[in-house]
């Protein structure tokens, strides 16, 4: 399977509907891989044998086969993700069917209109694709949006800075208090960089959730300083609140480092990793990763709350902070 091609599943006990289904998606140059089941039993081979992206159903099924078919993939905890669309036959059965006891996400009547079979299959696996992006912590897009925004931007010829965010020692702070404390610094660390994000007002600008503590926006380069010092301003101004009164006071931690040894670890600051394409091409995404990672060490190495940025190929060489 070449990048783009994506995998369709026909269930439908009608070989002619079959093939007409196929013709009217590679009419256009459709890029699919198809596969066919006759019965409800092959189906499910064909699902868990060669998982689909996408699954028509056609109503013809005999009885409410393909209504228990329905019910049986959405049940199913590794594939009730795939989208469903069903095929309907003439008579307006949308006015007669439950449709909160048939739990399908599209449906297509027939006779097929070829355009409007194209554009709900496009539409469905687009919506399956960002809603199973979604990070369920902070509502935030994950890393299949992330890779296409940044993609995006790439390939427009625009300007933009990446800033890359983490919590340092994270992990000390989820050992003292608990995951359930430490998802609360995350969904505040979320709350917060959306929050400055939103304020350069441009539709050019984005938040993801890489994940864990792991967070991404992309903006205009001539925004960038203002945003890294609002986020780190009001990160440490926050923080302490979701420590312990005695271990604010401290300003540390007791806690073990990874090499089990113990240590003391003071109030988690927040680090910002920046790339962008002001003074040197960024030609694909694995490019400005690797930027990250090299930008990320620096930023690491400094103590306290600060943001580095990549300034390689511009006159300057040395890099800004708080």
């Amino acid at each position: 399977m070449t990048q783009g091609e994506k995998r369709l599943l026909i269930i439908d006990n009608d070989p002619s509907s079959v093939d007409e289904i196929k013709q009217f998606l590679e009419r256009n140059g459709g890029h699919f891989i198809f596969n066919s089941a006759e019965s409800s039993l092959h189906a499910l081979d064909a699902i868990y044998s060669n998982p689909p992206d996408i699954i028509l159903i056609n109503q013809s099924l005999e009885g409410e086969t393909w209504k228990d078919l329905c019910k049986r993939i959405k049940g199913d905890t590794i594939f009730g993700y795939l989208p469903i669309v069903l095929i309907l036959q003439p008579v307006k059965h949308d006015r007669e069917i439950d449709w909160e006891d048939v739990p399908a996400d599209d449906y297509l009547q027939k006779p097929l209109d070829p355009n409007e079979l194209r554009t709900r299959i496009s539409l469905n696996l687009e919506r399956t694709a960002r809603v199973r992006d979604i990070n369920p912590l902070t509502r935030l897009p994950g890393n299949y949006t992330i890779i296409k925004e940044i993609q995006e931007r790439i390939d427009s010829g625009s300007l933009f800075a990446i800033g890359y965010v983490d919590l340092d020692n994270f992990k000390s702070y989820n050992d003292r208090y608990g995951f359930l404390r430490g998802d609360e610094v995350i969904k505040m660390t979320a709350r917060l960089v959306t929050n400055s994000v939103r304020k350069v007002h441009t539709a050019d600008a984005f938040v993801g959730h890489i994940g864990g503590d792991d967070f991404v926006f992309v903006i205009p380069p001539d925004r960038l300083d203002d945003i890294c010092h609002e986020v780190i301003r009001n990160f440490d101004l926050i923080v302490g609140d979701f420590y312990d009164e005695g271990d604010r006071m401290r300003g540390y931690i007791d806690s073990v480092n990874r090499k089990g040894q113990k240590e003391q670890f003071p109030i988690v600051p927040i680090s910002i990793a920046v790339v962008t394409n002001e003074y040197r091409p960024i030609k694909h995404i694995g490019e400005a990763s690797s930027l990250a990672a090299e930008v990320k060490n620096r930023v690491k190495s400094m103590q306290g709350s600060s943001y580095v940025k990549d300034l390689r190929g511009s006159k300057s060489k040395v890099t800004s902070n708080l």
